[in-house]
């Protein structure tokens, strides 16, 4: 459970900064939003829809459109629609849908301003400037969702937890749920889900798991989904959850086949394998911890995190991991990290290869990651049309990695941000300007490196046309924030 306000300390914490590398910056966006803003779900036309936080309206969502050039930096803030009557959470789970237009939330940990861990939950349908929320049902029987985690599994079906029991379901359809596997710890609370290569799940338990071991407090579970069962997996090589309030850091999955975690009170660290199923200790955050949290994965490889200086205190320092050294050292700050807790601060990789940070306030930055982009895990266009017609559907585009090797944004158990799916971008070989087509209903969501798979992209009927005959345009595709080579497309 997290405190619904920061705390403030003084600024001699933030000195623990030195040595921040110059060319990694921060960057407040040309046009803020004007309201106070927290979890970000990147739409699958490249647009970004922010949730309204805190002291500010939580029945709304803004929605962040990039500029003609597709600069994030100089986008602009429309309204993202209002979610149903009574229902207005803080720390929910969500998902966007393969369908390319539809967005779910499930649950909050509060609720209209009071700790309920509701089960109520909404769906968003989107096209256009068109925003529309709706009441969804829970899963039947169940009374809590709260703050609890979620994942889109690699067959493209999305499975929910429940907070405060063994349960999880997944979503079968509007108001319809199918119950799958209990986990083996005594409850889901806390715990975090992360998709792997290997398609299975991953789970860090936060509670006792007795089923893996006596009184077991370092436990792992993995999730197959073939089968829709949960098994122990290997034990972290310490605690890493604290016994305070029970809070764990953000997980994420790196370009180098292993996963780091982050812990909550201790400052602690692990880094798990998925070729031989071990963990072993990662490096020690000297006097910082990410109780609850947010972490993004860089196209250089390296994880922007965001810890504080012990549970739920003011002061945040931002670091990076370096997963070719096991090491983490000091980044930039954002400008408002002497008041932030690491509860508070969302991470959002964008197309560009940008990371932006919400923290609950009206500023909302930008984060210029250091050049570079992992080779292996740039998406790559085997085949497609390259004679396209505005307005046009279900155009079919064949690549390998079209969704990345990541779920790439984390964040403990209270918000998921992942943008494991391909974005399109066409830019006009003649004006440079860019345009996105709308993806949907890939064959695979997983992120197994070298998948060969397929995604449909529709055309905006907007797309400028060129009297008297038809247009040059690229197309790329983008996922996690790394684009692929360039294809040379006709659009009629």
């Amino acid at each position: 459970m997290k405190l619904m306000r920061k705390f403030v300390i003084s600024l001699c914490m933030l000195l623990v900064g030195a040595g921040t590398v110059a060319s990694q910056t921060w960057a407040p966006l040309n046009h803020q939003p004007g309201v106070n803003l927290g979890p970000m779900l990147q739409l699958r036309d490249g647009r970004i829809i922010a949730h309204e936080e805190q002291s500010g309206n939580a029945s709304n969502w803004w929605v962040l459109t990039p500029d003609a050039t597709g600069s994030y930096a100089n986008g602009t803030w429309s309204s993202g629609g209002q979610l149903p009557a009574g229902y207005r959470p803080f720390y929910f789970g969500s998902q966007v849908l393969l369908d390319g237009k539809t967005l779910v939330i499930e649950g909050g940990e509060y609720n209209n301003g009071s700790a309920v861990w509701t089960n109520l939950g909404a769906r968003l349908t989107y096209s256009g400037n068109s925003f529309t929320w709706v009441s969804n049902a829970p899963p039947p029987g169940w009374t809590t969702i709260g703050d609890a985690q979620s994942v889109v599994l690699p067959n493209g079906q999305y499975m929910q937890a429940n907070c405060c029991t063994k349960q999880t379901a997944i979503y079968t359809g509007p108001n319809t749920w199918t119950p799958s596997g209990n986990v083996l710890a005594i409850r889901n609370d806390e715990s975090g889900w992360n998709l792997l290569p290997n398609n299975k799940v991953l789970a860090v338990d936060v509670q006792v798991n007795n089923n893996c071991g006596t009184g077991n407090v370092k436990s792992s579970e993995l999730y197959d989904p073939t089968t829709g069962t949960w098994s122990c997996a290997a034990q972290t090589p310490t605690q890493l959850w604290n016994q305070n309030d029970q809070e764990l850091g953000a997980a994420v999955m790196m370009y180098n086949g292993k996963l780091i975690q982050f812990g909550g009170l201790p400052s602690a660290t692990a880094i798990y394998d998925v070729a031989s199923n071990t963990w072993s200790a990662g490096p020690v955050p000297t006097g910082f911890n990410q109780a609850d949290g947010p972490a993004a994965l860089e196209p250089n490889g390296k994880v922007l995190a965001m810890l504080s200086p012990g549970l739920f205190a003011s002061g945040c320092k931002m670091v990076e991991y370096d997963p070719t050294t096991n090491t983490l050292s000091n980044a930039a700050n954002p400008a408002n990290c002497p008041a932030d807790s690491s509860f508070v601060g969302h991470l959002m990789i964008l197309p560009t290869g940008q990371i932006m940070f919400t923290d609950f306030s009206g500023r909302v930055e930008l984060y210029t990651p250091a050049p570079g982009l992992v080779a292996a895990a740039q998406p790559i266009i085997v085949a497609a049309s390259t004679n396209l017609t505005r307005g046009s559907v279900n155009n079919v585009l064949y690549g390998k990695q079209l969704n990345g090797l990541s779920e790439n944004n984390a964040y403990g158990d209270d918000y998921q941000g992942s943008t494991n799916y391909p974005l399109v971008t066409l830019t006009n070989v003649s004006t440079g300007n860019v345009y996105w087509a709308l993806t949907h209903d890939e064959s695979t969501h997983s992120i197994a490196p070298g998948t060969i798979m397929y995604t449909k992209f529709d055309i905006p009927a907007s797309l400028p046309a060129t009297p008297g005959g038809p247009t040059d345009y690229i197309l790329k595709v983008i996922a996690n924030g790394i684009r692929s080579a360039g294809i040379h497309v006709i659009v009629h």
